[in-house]
């Protein structure tokens, strides 16, 4: 089974980590606040959401999901840091752009790195794209990239990270095709393959 490194655990990457977790994924959950690293540690989680403090326990306790303040090597990189908006009424990309330069010294041939935060259109193509490739990866070849959105409703989370439908984007098809692997793990809605710029 593969690994799977997600970056940033707040509503959406938490459940995300865990839901990876408990579908069979080994999971390393990165935060760089100590204090949830911690509570994910010792088997309780940070935030309310129904169904989650039980079934991230679980995943703890069976060795399925860890909590670090840094990456690890994996096969999946899941970035779901916030990009909160700015006084211009643009998303802040600051969290991704340093949650993207966070994972280079541990990404390897055929990784594949997905952005679930919410980003403006292009930001995969203009502004994540050129972080691998300036440090010598070819995208879409040899390191996978794509933006795989993620609407879900507080205190529905869990049932929609399963039930609703999902567009993955890659920055090519192939990377959108490696992208929506581990998603196909535990989501029973429809899995829509297309471009970064769609999705």
């Amino acid at each position: 089974m593969s690994k799977v490194c997600v970056l940033g655990l707040g509503y959406i990457g938490l459940p995300t980590a865990v839901m990876f977790a408990d579908s069979g994924f080994d999971v390393v959950g990165v935060d760089i606040n100590e204090d949830i690293v911690r509570t994910l540690n010792n088997g309780d989680i940070h935030i309310e959401e129904a169904g989650l403090a039980e079934l991230a326990k679980k995943v703890v306790e069976n060795k399925k999901l860890k909590a670090n303040t840094t990456p690890e090597q994996a096969d999946f990189f899941i970035i779901a840091v916030p990009t909160p908006n700015t006084p211009e009424q643009t998303a802040n990309l600051d969290y991704i752009i340093s949650a993207s330069e966070m994972i280079l010294p541990y990404v390897k041939k055929g990784d594949t790195v997905i952005v679930e935060s919410t980003i403006p259109p292009r930001t995969t193509d203009d502004v994540i794209k050129p972080i691998f490739t300036t440090a010598g990866w070819d995208v879409g070849n040899d390191l996978y990239l794509a933006h795989c959105p993620e609407r879900v409703l507080p205190g529905q989370i869990l049932r929609e990270l399963v039930e609703n439908t999902r567009i993955v984007g890659g920055v090519n098809p192939k990377s959108a095709k490696k992208a929506a692997e581990p998603y196909r793990y535990f989501v029973r809605g429809q899995i829509i393959e297309t471009s970064a710029v769609s999705a």
